[in-house]
């Protein structure tokens, strides 16, 4: 399990997925509160510079949250 602080919070890898899903899935995860970091393998770089990149992404929740965005994510989120 991968670990974290961003901006001063530990957050724990969710998952590693293609682009769209990642997407979806933080979207999902955001409507239910719980906040989310996607991640490319190019953070360093603007997004504008490499056009729209859809391969895989890593989504980054805060590791107090972790189990109930696992939970989500085996039920499907609704």
């Amino acid at each position: 399990m991968e670990r974290r602080l961003i901006a001063g919070t530990p957050y724990r890898k969710l998952l590693t997925a293609p682009r769209p899903v990642a997407e979806g899935m933080k979207a999902r995860l955001e409507a239910r509160g719980i906040p989310v970091v996607l991640e490319t393998p190019f953070a360093d770089l603007p997004e504008a510079a490499l056009g729209t990149y859809m391969g895989d992404v890593a989504l980054w929740v805060p590791e107090t949250l972790w189990g109930e965005a696992e939970a989500l994510m085996e039920e499907g989120i609704p």
